[in-house]
């Protein structure tokens, strides 16, 4: 229920209940299928292109306490955000599935504006480790945008962008803490 005049940011600093800000599991679920079907699997003439340098900074995606998990959830929205900026070319491969790319990109945006809230949440000075995982996050995804300038564009790139995506959404849906899901 909101309060007539009052934007969704306003209701939500004046409002006595506590906000629902988390991540829809059933969302990234979605996602992360999307991409793996769009095409068939990781072609084998383009392992060459693999670079050896490009490694997913999977802790800065992780949660084992309490006080990590709001560093955790924001960093799962900075990636979710990466993700959505990389996907913005019109230079896709032929061989992926249009409609679902489609569909991926809608739901990554969707996300992200469901889950922007979580930029929001304050912690303490102590327990906010968002900085350390920020810079990690961005120097992964400043590659694989650095990748597909590279090769410009091509097939084997985007197969190893989109290949490196499921294992971050992948990596997002097993070994992360629950506690920042909201299962719909």
């Amino acid at each position: 229920m909101f309060v007539k005049g009052f934007s969704d940011c306003a209701w939500e600093m004046v409002s006595s209940m506590p906000t629902k800000c988390q991540l829809q599991q059933t969302l990234m679920e979605k996602s992360h299928n999307l991409l793996e079907t769009m095409t068939g699997p990781f072609p084998l003439q383009c392992l060459d292109d693999i670079p050896v340098e490009i490694r997913s900074p999977t802790w800065a995606l992780q949660s084992s306490n309490s006080k990590q998990d709001v560093g955790a959830a924001k960093a799962v929205y900075k990636s979710l955000m990466k993700v959505s900026s990389l996907m913005e070319s019109d230079s896709f491969p032929q061989s992926w599935d249009a409609d679902k790319l489609v569909k991926f990109q809608i739901i990554v945006d969707r996300q992200i504006e469901e889950s922007e809230c979580i930029t929001r949440i304050k912690t303490q000075k102590e327990e906010d480790d968002f900085a350390v995982r920020d810079a990690a996050l961005t120097d992964y995804f400043d590659k694989l945008e650095k990748l597909l300038k590279e090769k410009e564009f091509s097939v084997c790139a985007w197969e190893v962008v989109r290949r490196e995506v499921l294992s971050v959404l992948q990596f997002i849906l097993v070994e992360n803490s629950n506690n920042f899901w909201l299962t719909v």
